[in-house]
């Protein structure tokens, strides 16, 4: 069965809400039944506001119950193995369990420049960061980690990290150190069946049973009756974020709630199992309109 869940509005596509604003947004994310929350990240952007993505979920793990709360997805490279594994860490034990890490290499130049770290090796770090992770949580082997103490309280369930990226090798990272491809806006119904037919080739070659693997995509949504106005919004929006020209029209849903439910469906019939979808305002309209005019057309 198909689970939907939506951006939190941390990014400032017109201008970031206010603490009230974004409280308010949660919470109707829960009262809706969606079944997760979920945060872009990104720590230096020259062209767009951007909230701290584990800290936004924090604040709203403190104003909800039972919401999933994922980053989608965290710049893994960007931050310390050790203190990013006790947030996460921590995170999860305040949300009762509700986390799930989305990651990916992400960042651009200018961010691994800040910190210091060269990109060249950005696919290394990154793989030595989810084994980090899992060392400190007590679920990799060895454990302890050589020349560290033990990190406690240690998860007492395995906190689902979901790898982002399709790139050729990005499939056998998934089947091999993940627990599920968070495909990106830009992958369409077809790559989307191609590249999850290449995880569970690279799961079954190590063993790895499908069962044990999450399938996942995140769009851009904007509901309009007039498709015209719904992709002009889009199109105004989506230079704000990307360095490069995003097709709006091969890679969002747009349009009225049927044409966007017909969108959303072919991903699902592609074998996506968390659809999540990605508002560029920061009121409640859209998010209502999904909930009540789309997701009920979806099968």
């Amino acid at each position: 069965m198909a689970q939907f869940g939506v951006y939190l509005p941390n990014v400032g596509w017109d201008d970031l809400p206010t603490p009230a604003q974004l409280a308010d947004y949660i919470v109707a994310a829960e009262d809706f039944g969606l079944h997760s929350v979920w945060v872009e990240d990104r720590l230096l952007h020259g062209r767009i506001d951007m909230l701290e993505a584990l800290t936004v979920l924090s604040f709203a793990a403190a104003r909800t119950n039972t919401i999933k709360l994922g980053t989608s997805v965290l710049c893994a490279n960007l931050r310390n193995p050790l203190s990013l594994a006790k947030t996460i860490s921590t995170l999860d034990y305040l949300s009762n369990g509700r986390l799930i890490v989305g990651a990916s290499l992400g960042g651009r130049p200018d961010e691994y420049d800040a910190i210091g770290a060269p990109m060249s090796k950005r696919v290394s770090q990154f793989m030595n960061t989810v084994q980090t992770l899992r060392d400190f949580w007590g679920q990799g082997q060895p454990f302890p980690p050589p020349n560290a103490r033990a990190m406690t309280p240690r998860p007492t369930h395995r906190i689902p990290i979901w790898i982002g990226g399709r790139a050729d090798p990005v499939f056998k990272r998934v089947a091999t150190a993940g627990d599920g491809w968070l495909a990106s806006s830009t992958t369409d119904a077809q790559e989307f069946a191609q590249g999850w037919g290449r995880v569970c080739e690279e799961g079954s070659a190590v063993g790895r049973p499908l069962r044990e693997l999450s399938a996942a995509k995140f769009c851009y949504i904007h509901i309009d009756d007039d498709v015209g106005a719904a992709r002009a919004v889009l199109n105004a929006r989506m230079p704000r974020y990307y360095d490069f020209p995003y097709d709006v029209n091969r890679s969002t849903l747009h349009g009225s709630p049927a044409q966007c439910a017909e969108r959303a469906q072919s991903f699902l019939d592609a074998g996506v199992e968390t659809l999540i979808f990605s508002m560029v305002t920061k009121g409640r309209g859209q998010l209502q309109r999904l909930c009540e005019e789309v997701i009920p057309l979806l099968r």
